[in-house]
């Protein structure tokens, strides 16, 4: 990316992140980790391959992300994010919250849906407030292949792993999901509309309820 050249902060911090695509690979690294070539092509639909090489590139050199070569079963080099790649957090988080208005229109026609961005509303929002100690697991289900937001204090995690273990099921469309996760909706509000919520439906009220109510404090 070309420099704007000038001694400014939000132009220095564009240098690094205001390309098309940037943002959208760290949101990816937050969201699961360290992820091989093919996990990050797998979540950045319309990328091209030799524009996400190229990007990768960049980011290494600006000090975002690094690579390593993982060990076996994996067997392949992964990207991951640098301490200065993971500050970008709050930015990430700021931006998404700023975007909140325009997300219960739903999907424009060409939109990709995948739920790790769904998962991802819930890990930059609600982490926070959990107890300290305590871990909440949310398996999020929007029509694709299912994914868990694992919620503790001090950060969050998602996987893609099937199998037992979540505290609370949502399933349904990616709209209600992200509208009850993002406190737009209420559980009552959401399951009216349509979404299927099981497990410790207290538990995940109750922390919503705290993101709510810390907000406005």
């Amino acid at each position: 990316m070309k420099s704007y050249q000038q001694y400014c902060s939000v132009a220095r911090a564009l240098d690094s992140v205001g390309d098309r695509w940037v943002l959208l690979i760290v949101r990816e690294l937050l969201a699961f980790g360290p992820s091989r070539y093919s996990d990050l092509k797998r979540g950045l639909p319309g990328i091209a391959t030799n524009l996400l090489a190229e990007r990768l590139k960049a980011m290494e050199a600006d000090g975002l992300v690094e690579h390593r070569e993982a060990p076996a079963p994996i067997g392949s080099r992964v990207y991951q994010l640098t301490e200065r790649g993971r500050d970008l957090e709050d930015v990430v988080r700021a931006l998404s919250r700023w975007s909140l208005p325009a997300m219960p229109s739903g999907p424009r026609p060409a939109d990709a849906v995948q739920p790790q961005w769904i998962a991802l509303l819930a890990g930059l929002n609600l982490a926070g407030n959990v107890a300290p100690g305590a871990e909440l697991v949310l398996l999020i289900d929007t029509g694709d292949a299912p994914v868990r937001a694992r919620l503790r204090n001090d950060g969050f995690g998602i996987d893609r792993l099937s199998g037992d273990g979540e505290d609370v099921a949502l399933r349904g469309d990616a709209v209600l999901v992200g509208g009850l996760l993002t406190g737009l909706l209420s559980v009552e509000q959401a399951t009216e509309l349509g979404l299927t919520i099981t497990g410790h439906v207290d538990q995940l009220n109750d922390l919503i309820a705290a993101t709510q109510a810390g907000a406005t404090a």
